[in-house]
């Protein structure tokens, strides 16, 4: 991977950080009770955080391969993670009796803004000229 692959993650890895760091102020701005989510916000960011860099580090050494297919890569790579996170908000997502809406909005919060951050590194890294 070049150096503009680790500057393209290390980016990737500070606004991950710093969107974490604002979503804990924005729970405790409005003392919103999140102690009976089944995942803290820190699990959450680090299994979305995670999955985001592994699928850009795999975009990033695609490229150097072949720029051709980074976008099908990018497609199925989106597909696999969207299948692990329904696998890991299942037990929110079915627990009907004493489940809490405002886990399953910071959930689907989640998902939207790492798929944000994705699709934009993604262009970023169709964008780049040269190989």
């Amino acid at each position: 991977m070049k150096k503009e692959g680790l500057k393209l993650i290390g980016k990737l890895t500070m606004v991950i950080a710093l969107l974490y760091g604002m979503h804990r102020v924005f729970f405790s701005v409005f003392e919103l009770d999140t102690t009976q989510f089944k995942y803290s916000l820190l699990q959450l960011y680090l299994f979305f955080g995670l999955f985001s860099i592994v699928i850009i580090a795999l975009l990033l050494v695609i490229r150097q391969k072949n720029l051709d297919i980074v976008g099908n890569t990018f497609l199925l790579a989106t597909t696999i993670k969207m299948v692990a996170c329904y696998l890991v908000a299942r037990p929110i997502l079915t627990n009907i009796t004493q489940g809490n809406p405002l886990e399953k909005w910071n959930f689907f919060f989640l998902f939207m803004l790492f798929l944000l951050l994705e699709t934009v590194a993604t262009i970023v890294i169709l964008n780049k000229k040269g190989n």
